[in-house]
């Protein structure tokens, strides 16, 4: 019998513990945000200043510093991709050349068919 009264009373203990543990808790958090927002924090503020992380990460968005990052590298890519086209359109001349000149020996070979 007194086995049962003491493992009760060691539950009581750790159950009281823990309740007072997540009251400081709560109340630390609070006091921060409260810091944070100047004013009690709505259930809001509350709800987004949990959840912005994975409302961010579901719907995609971006933030504001991978925003400016992105325009930052802007000049940086369309550099490359001005030289990407450069050597493209420098390729589409040299294949130009070279089916006009295709172009040429199958003309000529024709010319050269009519008149056998």
């Amino acid at each position: 019998m007194m086995a049962a009264y003491t493992t009760l009373l060691v539950i009581l203990v750790i159950v009281i513990l823990v309740g007072i543990y997540f009251y400081f808790r709560h109340r630390a958090r609070k006091k921060a945000l409260t810091r944070k927002y100047g004013h009690d924090p709505s259930h809001t503020e509350l709800y987004f200043e949990e959840y912005f992380e994975d409302i961010i990460e579901s719907w995609d968005l971006v933030r504001e510093d991978e925003a400016h990052r992105w325009a930052d590298n802007m000049e940086d890519r369309l550099s490359e991709l001005s030289g990407k086209i450069e050597s493209l359109k420098s390729n589409k001349h040299k294949i130009d050349q070279e089916f006009e000149m295709v172009e040429n020996r199958i003309d000529k070979l024709e010319t050269q068919e009519e008149m056998r």
